[in-house]
């Protein structure tokens, strides 16, 4: 996560060249990166045993081995702009027979469905974009979760100032909000909070921290029944 903001390329092809150096990359450059995508499977509730999992940013998988390991029969449906990472990704479905649907698109523009599944999962995939994106995408997350579903978003996070910093010269560059080109804008911890607590969710946690990763954990509050007799 170098990029400056006011420098990017087509978000595609941006992963498209780099898929099959991507795995490398991230174990050279994430901090504690076992237990960095071990944390968004543990963020995971184990009920219901069979969940709908949607994977938003899914690329070559990276996150699959824990996710399934405590889910073993979850069954989940990736989206991702790359065909490049989803080629990684085929040679690891083999794995997990039936279990993978893969959607090749943008989740800022495809339907997510409402009340479709029980957790959304992100990994290192959502912080290319402004606030109002991401805000808007939270509440869409929101409204395809089921009752008590639960968010899990492990990503990239700034200091205040430099994430404002990038902001401003993304800004300045005159781009689309809902861009597609990669451009790096992570958010503090504490924006990422607010934005989650915004889109309507009843809980919002941080459940792993390291100097430039956080996993936030978000859930949809469960349906109350009303009283009777």
């Amino acid at each position: 996560m170098h990029q400056p903001a006011n420098m990017s390329e087509d978000m595609a092809a941006f992963f498209d060249h780099r898929a099959s150096g991507y795995e490398r990359h991230m174990f050279a450059n994430v901090e504690d990166v076992v237990a960095f995508y071990a944390s968004l499977a543990d963020a995971l509730p184990l009920e219901p045993a069979s969940p709908d999992v949607l994977d938003l940013g899914i690329g070559t998988g990276l996150e699959l081995d824990a996710l399934f390991d405590r889910l073993p029969h979850a069954s989940v449906t990736g989206i991702d702009l790359s065909t490049g990472m989803l080629r990684r990704l085929a040679r690891k479905r083999r794995r997990w027979p039936g279990r993978i649907n893969v959607i090749t698109g943008s989740f800022l523009t495809l339907d997510l469905g409402t009340r479709t599944y029980d957790a959304v999962v992100s990994s290192m995939a959502l912080h290319h974009w402004i606030p109002s994106v991401k805000l808007d995408l939270y509440r869409r997350v929101h409204a395809a979760l089921r009752s008590n579903g639960v968010f899990v978003n492990a990503d990239y996070v700034a200091s205040a100032d430099e994430s404002e910093r990038r902001l401003q010269a993304f800004a300045s560059a005159g781009r689309r909000p809902d861009h597609h080109d990669h451009v790096d804008l992570p958010l503090s911890e504490d924006r990422e909070i607010d934005l989650l607590r915004q889109a309507g969710f009843s809980t919002v946690a941080v459940t792993f921290r390291r100097s430039n990763a956080c996993t936030f954990r978000a859930t949809v509050p469960g349906e109350t029944r009303e009283a009777t007799g």
